[in-house]
C-alpha cells in the first residue's frame, strides 16, 4: 500500500517510490519502456516513471471541479479556467520539492504559479505555509528541549564545536551602540564502519 504524504521538512530515501501505488507505478512504467510479452522487465522504475506517477497522483481529482466562466477584455469571447485545487493529502515529493526549491532559488511568485497551474508544482502560498509549519515546529523543538540546536543532528555521531567571540564596538561605552555575542558551528563527523 501506498502512504499518504504529510511533508515533515525532509525527504526520506524512497519517498518517491511509496508516494504512488505501485499498480499506478507499473503503468506509467510500461507506458515508458514499451515491454512485450516476451521481454518483460522487472527493472526498478526510471525517474522518468516515478516523476510521471507522482504529478498524476497529484493532479488526480475524484471528482471534477466546476469551471469558473469570465470574460475576455478582448471582443466578447468568453474563457473558462478551472478552479485548481490540489488536495494536500495527494502531494509526493516531486511537486513538494520543485515548489521549495523553487521558492529557495528564485522566491518568484509568478513563476511559481505559472508551474502550480500546470500541474507540475505546489502553490506557492502552499510553499509559504510548509516554510511557516516547518518553523513552528523548529521552535516548538527549541522551547521543549531548553536547547537552539540543529534539528537535523544525529545522535550517537562524533560532533566537534567551533566558538568563537563576536564583538561589535568593543570600546563603546553605552550598551546600546555594542553588541557581544558567541557564535558556535557544530560540525557532525559520519565515520563508516568497516
Amino acid at each position: 500500500m501506498f502512504e499518504t504524504n504529510s511533508f515533515t521538512g525532509s525527504f526520506k530515501e524512497g519517498c518517491q517510490q511509496k508516494a504512488v501505488p505501485p499498480v499506478q507505478l507499473a503503468l506509467v512504467n510500461m507506458v515508458l519502456h514499451r515491454p512485450t510479452i516476451n521481454n518483460q522487465s522487472d527493472a526498478p522504475p526510471t525517474q522518468a516513471a516515478l516523476s510521471i506517477a507522482q504529478l498524476l497522483k497529484l493532479n488526480g481529482v475524484k471528482h471534477r471541479q466546476k469551471q469558473k466562466r469570465s470574460t475576455s477584455f478582448i471582443g466578447t469571447k468568453i474563457k473558462e479556467h478551472p478552479d485548481v485545487r490540489h488536495s494536500t493529502s495527494q502531494e509526493t515529493p516531486l511537486p513538494l520539492y520543485i515548489g521549495m526549491m523553487l521558492h529557495v532559488e528564485t522566491r518568484m511568485r509568478g513563476l511559481m504559479d505559472k508551474l502550480f497551474s500546470l500541474g507540475l508544482s505546489i502553490s506557492y502560498d502552499r510553499v509559504l505555509r510548509l516554510s511557516a509549519e516547518m518553523g513552528n515546529r523548529a521552535c516548538q523543538m527549541f522551547q521543549t528541549e531548553q536547547v537552539v540546536c540543529p534539528p537535523t543532528l544525529r545522535g550517537s555521531v562524533f560532533t566537534t564545536a567551533a566558538v568563537d567571540n563576536i564583538d561589535q564596538n568593543p570600546s563603546s561605552t553605552i550598551t546600546k551602540d555594542s553588541f557581544h555575542g558567541i557564535g558556535i558551528s557544530l560540525l557532525q563527523h559520519l565515520m563508516c564502519a568497516d
